[in-house]
């Protein structure tokens, strides 16, 4: 009986070796007593993270950290509606394919029916919203290992979960846990090397074989990005745009350099259509995507007339119907996708004069309308009142090359598109499933890596992510710049809530809530500014080491920030 109930100790700590050994890179934990087990076999391991007190933040920081260090990391909690808050990050992690563990302690099989309190079914919880999901209790060595390997192999495409069944005992006299530095010397990279993908009968084989027949054929390409977190190759991108139009969020990786690449989809597609100009003269023959939902649902629709061709990078298999035709999966990571299209690309010879000219043509009519639309940039802000967009042209004309920037997904993504720099700045935004949930969190989460984080966000994304600073220790290089415009200021954006009696209270949430308090409760270091030039006054330091996290709110005017949107686009249109 005694042997038994030692068996939770145990199989922790084979758990957190066997993770360690596969990559694992840091772990959050939160506070509880079934999950005593994991905290006593992951604390000593010197892995890094932090103590969360709210499950569904200490979810996100996890992501953030994943996001940060290109490897697992783990967020741990105790039995019961705590593994529910788990959820959300899983859900935006499992389409931006990130490596996120959730280790969720339970109590033994069946308990949950049996009166015990703190009880659910946990075992296939998440499994519509991770790429595999494991029940931890292993019989046997073997057992453990063929699980972990199992584990490992599903992390490569995202995030996984992993239930834990503890009897009691579930404390030891002191916590022993695995030995780091052990398990550090001979502990693999997390993500293999995939070249096998380059050989003839590798994954990738007939999507290279494809892309070098459609340019030998003069067909028109177009690679099209959404949100990745995987850093991609200026040289490949340099030959595709030789050899397509290249597009996508500014989340997507793509805008590197100088590269040529239209990441305000919306402002182009607007432009095109107020001049009349003829969607043929732009149609794709074949189009290659990556990455989370394109940003533009408008561009997403135009681009399904004509019934293109679509081929979609994603190592997991997976290969939505976007464009109402079937899509072929090119079975890779987002970066070895890349990869193999440009050195196919590079092996394709133009078939004559003709095929190099029609080219040509159909290039032009992506990027003639682009590059004046870029020139009226910066007159269209020039007569910009101040307002939402004059305050991200402050904020991006500011921002230093060594922060990443994460946005909140609402108008800060969408704005930040209109603001392509030519630099290397790495951008983020919880693109995949999440409306304004967990953004702050995921910032801070990439701040425990010891990345320089900038957030851009909107005060209702920042109210109602604020447990994020419940998290020990707290990163003190966060910056957190919060647009407050009183409301959700997307929905002025949009044509339906105008035209209902409740825009200004259920879509919008009108408020004037003070975000002083908040900050204080916090301990974060707290600026005001309410104009422009208080603003530009306030960046002169803002990014100077400090001893907390600091938060500028920048209150905006809410009817005349939609309105300056709406000019500048006009603006910009001509």
């Amino acid at each position: 009986m005694t042997a038994a109930k030692t068996g939770s100790l145990d199989a922790a700590r084979t758990l957190a070796v066997g993770l360690m050994k596969r990559g694992l890179g840091g772990i959050i934990f939160s506070p509880g007593s079934r999950n005593a087990p994991l905290i006593q076999a992951f604390a000593p391991t010197g892995l890094p993270g932090g103590v969360a007190l709210d499950e569904r933040a200490a979810a996100h920081h996890a992501m953030g950290m994943a996001l940060a260090l290109g490897r697992p990391v783990a967020v741990c909690c105790t039995s019961g509606t705590a593994a529910l808050n788990h959820g959300p990050a899983l859900a935006e992690a499992d389409r931006s394919g990130l490596p996120l563990i959730s280790l969720t302690a339970d109590r033994p099989r069946g308990a949950h029916g049996e009166w015990q309190s703190q009880t659910l079914v946990q075992d296939g919880l998440h499994a519509l919203h991770t790429r595999a999901h494991f029940t931890w209790n292993p019989e046997a060595p073997e057992d453990a290992e063929s699980q972990l390997d199992a584990m490992a192999e599903a992390l490569q495409h995202g995030p996984i979960h992993i239930n834990c069944p503890f009897d009691e005992p579930l404390y030891a006299g002191s916590a022993a846990g695995a030995d780091p530095t052990s398990i550090a010397s001979d502990a693999p990279p997390f993500r293999e090397s995939a070249n096998e993908g380059a050989t003839p009968d590798g994954p990738g084989a007939a999507f290279q074989g494809r892309l070098k027949r459609a340019a030998e054929e003069g067909q028109r390409i177009l690679l099209l990005g959404g949100t990745q977190p995987l850093v991609l190759e200026p040289e490949s991108l340099a030959t595709w745009s030789s050899h397509a139009v290249i597009a996508g969020d500014p989340t997507s990786g793509l805008a590197r350099g100088v590269l040529p690449v239209i990441t305000a989809c919306d402002r182009w597609l607007q432009a095109r259509q107020a001049e009349g100009l003829s969607w043929e003269s732009v149609r794709p023959d074949v189009i290659v995507t990556f990455g989370a939902p394109l940003l533009s649902r408008k561009l997403r629709a135009v681009l399904s007339e004509g019934g293109p061709e679509h081929w979609h990078i994603d190592s997991s298999g997976r290969a939505p119907h976007a464009f109402g035709t079937p899509c072929t999966n090119v079975p890779c990571a987002v970066d070895e996708g890349i990869h193999l299209g440009s050195e196919a690309l590079k092996k394709s010879a133009f078939a004559g004069d003709v095929v190099r000219d029609g080219l040509a043509d159909w290039r032009q009519a992506w990027w003639g309308p682009e590059l004046r639309l870029r020139d009226a940039h910066v007159a269209a802000l020039a007569d910009a009142k101040w307002s939402d967009l004059k305050a991200h042209e402050c904020l991006f004309r500011a921002l230093p090359t060594n922060q990443v920037l994460h946005l909140s997904n609402s108008t800060p993504v969408r704005y930040a598109a209109l603001f392509s720099d030519g630099s290397d700045r790495v951008q983020w935004s919880n693109r995949g499933a999440a409306g304004i949930d967990g953004c702050t969190s995921t910032a801070v989460g990439a701040a425990l890596s010891g990345q320089r984080i900038t957030l851009i966000t909107g005060e209702l994304g920042f109210l109602y992510d604020s447990n994020a600073f419940h998290l020990q220790p707290l990163p003190t290089q966060v910056r957190i710049a919060v647009i407050h415009n009183g409301g959700g200021g997307i929905f002025r954006w949009l044509d339906g809530p105008e035209r209902t009696d409740v825009g200004a209270s259920h879509f919008e949430w009108q408020h004037d809530t003070d975000l002083r308090p908040l900050c204080d409760l916090h301990g974060l270091i707290h600026e005001r500014v309410e104009d422009e030039e208080a603003l530009r006054a306030a960046l002169k330091e803002w990014w100077s080491p400090a001893e907390a996290p600091k938060v500028l709110e920048i209150v905006t005017p809410r009817e005349e920030s939609a309105a300056a949107y709406f000019r500048y686009m006009e603006a910009v249109r001509g």
